[in-house]
């Protein structure tokens, strides 16, 4: 197994852009608002000088000369997230991403496209150069929590040999595991801190300690012997796809179109970067629609009714339907028209309420008039 890491994605985003910024302290400004603006993410280079996230920004830029504080951008986060992912499906077809920059993937059967694993790795990382100016960094080892930190304790690439992982674990931090807060303050107060001091301990003791269920679990992993059956790359984390049968099948004007958008949209707390419709009539005849850029700047109680007027447009075979299908691409943030109208802006700034209000009362969610049924 492979872990991939690509450390400070988003610094590197940044010195891409700009070369200027190679070698310097940066950070991003925290999104939050508020009258104190604090740093969100520092690189190594700040974290050297002293500087942590959530350091207020004036002090910081006083402390470290040379200091860049930088806009954040996580729209352009996730989409490299997301190009990531697609690199490691021509690799293999099994892997997970997990944090920002971070995969595991499954090299097993893949020794006759790309030879051993080691080769394939190397071969891995020099793609990532090349094709994208990314400082990969990888971690092999038959258990993904040895492989994951060996990806951290690396310039280029480490193998942790079969049989030693326990020995490589060891002396790491127990502070770098996921684990729950309440956990971390139990085990720490009981002077345990790296991953040696509880490989020793029995089953029965660990599960006093905390949850039985997810016992097993931790020790699994501080000992190297996770082996996870890691799920397929192909539906990316940042793309849905929602299918609708009509049973029987109606005339388009019949079909609450509108409603079933809205409530798609407001199934994720991420906005729309694409959205494709597509419907069939009963005779099989496809029909689709593209939503325009200037379309998805619009909040979702207002793109769900331009959905439904497209869909209207477009069917003038006056034919039954019978199945639609909806593509979504996610992105972070609401994406805002550099001229967005009064009532575009309205209904934006209903949506943080509205959220609230389905999150209090799932069951009876506020509807707008056009979307009762």
């Amino acid at each position: 197994m492979l872990a991939m890491r690509i450390p400070e994605l988003p610094f590197q985003l940044a010195c891409q852009r700009d070369g200027a910024l190679r070698d310097r302290p940066l950070a991003f400004l925290s999104p939050d608002g508020g009258r104190l603006r604090t740093l969100w993410l520092v690189n190594a280079r700040a974290r050297a000088e002293g500087l942590r996230p959530g350091d207020p920004m004036d002090p910081a830029l006083r402390q470290v000369r040379g200091l860049r504080v930088l806009d954040p951008q996580p729209q352009t986060w996730w989409e490299a997230q997301s190009a990531f992912g697609h690199v490691l499906q021509d690799w293999s077809p099994q892997g997970q991403l997990g944090r920002m920059g971070e995969a595991l993937l499954e090299l097993r059967g893949t020794d006759r496209l790309y030879g051993p694993p080691k080769d394939a790795a190397w071969k891995l990382r020099k793609e990532l150069a090349q094709r994208h100016g990314w400082d990969g960094r990888g971690g092999l080892s038959e258990s993904a929590t040895a492989a994951t930190f060996a990806s951290r304790a690396t310039r280029d690439l480490e193998e942790v040999p079969g049989g030693g992982e326990a020995a490589f674990l060891a002396p790491r931090p127990l502070a770098h595991l996921e684990l729950a807060p309440r956990l971390r303050f139990r085990l720490r107060r009981l002077g345990l801190h790296l991953l040696g001091d509880l490989q020793p301990l029995p089953l029965p003791v660990l599960t006093q300690l905390m949850p039985p269920d997810d016992a097993p679990k931790l020790l699994a992993q501080v000992r190297g012997e996770d082996r996870p059956r890691l799920p397929l790359l192909t539906e990316p984390k940042d793309r849905s796809t929602f299918r609708w049968r009509l049973e029987p099948p109606r005339l388009p004007e019949e079909v609450p179109l509108a409603r079933w958008v809205l409530e798609r949209l407001w199934s994720e707390r991420r906005s729309p970067r694409d959205l494709h419709l597509a419907w069939w009539d009963v005779d099989g005849q496809p029909h689709r629609w593209r939503a325009s850029e200037a379309d998805l700047l619009e909040p979702p109680l207002a793109l769900a009714p331009l959905a439904r007027q497209a869909f209207l447009d477009l069917a003038t075979r006056r034919l039954l339907v019978h199945r639609l299908e909806l593509r979504l691409a996610w992105g972070l943030g609401q994406a805002v028209g550099l001229f967005q109208d009064g009532r575009s802006s309205r209904l934006g700034r209903l949506e943080p309420t509205l959220a609230r209000l389905r999150k209090r009362f799932p069951d009876a969610p506020v509807q707008p008039a056009w979307g009762l049924p």
